[in-house]
């Protein structure tokens, strides 16, 4: 049986009702929590839906991108679901179908739309499985994800560009001991370019690189300096008169405390900033 429970105007735990009544089970918001955790080369992201189910993302670093729901409790699940991204309860209620799949053995797999159900939580969506039928539901919430999705990305080798509020700093991050760009970030920079090409009043980038404290300092800023090249080299490939200033600040400049693994993270860094016609030196 699922379940349904309302505190402050929308499901957050469980209540329980006739097998014959639409019913919706979440983990109340106070304890969902989505949590990454490594086990031996797959990358885990996990949310458990009160005692009944398991859902997870799984990727090995550089792979392709899995999504799974398992049934946790002794229930023998059989039938068609779909998954649906939805908008969350504050914010009006719209839906959107991203895949249907079948039970198998307690597991509903929906690999083909891993990426969009992911997006879509980062998003601030939420994500339901409902069952076609009796119309029962599972509901993942987006709630406490950014922490373990960084974790996540981290794990599996993602560095994508992160925007500022004002759209003019994109940051790119990488790897320890990272020497080229990663085919992601190539990708990236290319569809970043494209969208500088669409700004006429942007007449000059400032690209700026960063990098932890581990290595000397010497070696440092030449790693900053080789990524600095990198990404102006890969720019220049959609924006080739567009004139780039590069800075190499190796080790210095620090944003994180570089004692922790995420904090080293955060340093290793490019920034590109998009100087407009009056910013221009």
């Amino acid at each position: 049986m699922l379940f349904t429970k309302f505190r402050a105007s929308f499901a957050i735990g469980m209540l329980l009702v006739s097998a014959q009544v639409c019913a919706t089970t979440m983990t109340a918001i106070d304890e969902a929590k989505w949590q990454f955790h490594q086990a031996q080369n797959l990358c885990v992201l996990e949310h458990q839906v009160a005692e009944l189910a398991l859902a997870r993302f799984s990727s090995a670093q550089g792979g392709s991108l899995a999504f799974e729901l398992k049934w946790l409790t002794a229930s023998n699940q059989v039938g068609q679901a779909v998954l649906n991204s939805r908008s969350a309860p504050w914010r009006g209620v719209e839906t959107a179908r991203l895949a249907q799949g079948a039970w198998q053995q307690q597991v509903l797999r929906f690999n083909g739309a891993a990426d969009a159900a992911l997006n879509a939580l980062v998003t601030g969506r939420w994500l339901d499985v409902t069952e076609l039928g009796d119309g029962r539901q599972l509901v993942l919430p987006s709630v406490y994800l950014q922490q373990p999705y960084q974790d996540f990305r981290l794990c599996r080798g993602e560095t994508g560009i992160e925007r500022s509020a004002d759209g003019t700093q994109f940051t790119l991050h990488f790897q320890t001991g990272a020497k080229h760009l990663t085919q992601n970030q190539a990708q990236q920079l290319n569809q970043l370019a494209k969208q500088v090409s669409q700004q006429p009043q942007v007449n000059r980038l400032q690209i700026d690189a960063y990098t932890d404290n581990r290595g000397g300092a010497e070696l440092n800023l030449r790693v900053s300096q080789n990524r600095a090249l990198q990404v102006a080299n890969q720019l220049r490939r959609t924006l080739p008169v567009l004139p780039m200033d590069m800075h190499a600040h190796g080790q210095a400049s620090s944003v994180s405390d570089n004692n922790t693994p995420a904090g080293r993270y955060q340093n290793r860094r490019v920034t590109i900033t998009l100087l407009q016609v009056e910013q221009a030196l």
